[in-house]
């Protein structure tokens, strides 16, 4: 008989639901995002994290999906999938940094984005926004209007 290990899945927070940050708007995910981001690293080298946000839009989580170089970083939509089924959310808001400091989206981000709406579709989770920071602003799709599949 041939041994198998098993594949276990588990979730589990210790912080009360009403201790959860709430993001409901850009400004919202740009301050938490900042909780989250090195500020020394927001000029050194692009890094992708993903915020798991549940029915209420309360935060469940994040990780941190990739870290590249100091103009791009490798993003594998079933590597934010699986990290997004489970922590059991139902909506995410993408972000990721621009070192040069450069608030303008490029098309690598833009597909980047279609892909893991795309994706994410599929088991009914939606992306709320993605968010681009630098050192000293932030940007998003959603209030820039990009936040569309095709």
């Amino acid at each position: 008989m041939h041994q198998v290990a098993e594949v276990s899945l588990r979730y589990k927070t210790e912080v009360a639901y009403d201790e959860r940050p709430k993001i409901s708007t850009p400004v919202e995910a740009e301050t938490y995002l900042r909780t989250i981001f090195d500020e020394e690293v927001l000029e050194l080298h692009e890094v992708f994290i993903i915020v798991m946000l549940n029915a209420a839009r309360r935060v469940l989580g994040w990780s941190q999906i990739s870290q590249g170089t100091k103009n791009a970083t490798l993003v594998d939509t079933a590597s934010v999938a699986q990290v997004v089924l489970l922590g059991n959310a139902t909506s995410v808001v993408l972000a990721h940094n621009h070192p040069s400091g450069k608030l303008e989206e490029s098309a690598s981000d833009l597909n980047l984005t279609v892909r893991l709406m795309k994706g994410l579709k599929l088991f009914q989770i939606s992306v709320d926004d993605h968010i681009i920071l630098t050192k000293d602003s932030y940007l998003s799709f959603r209030e820039e209007g990009l936040m569309k599949e095709s």
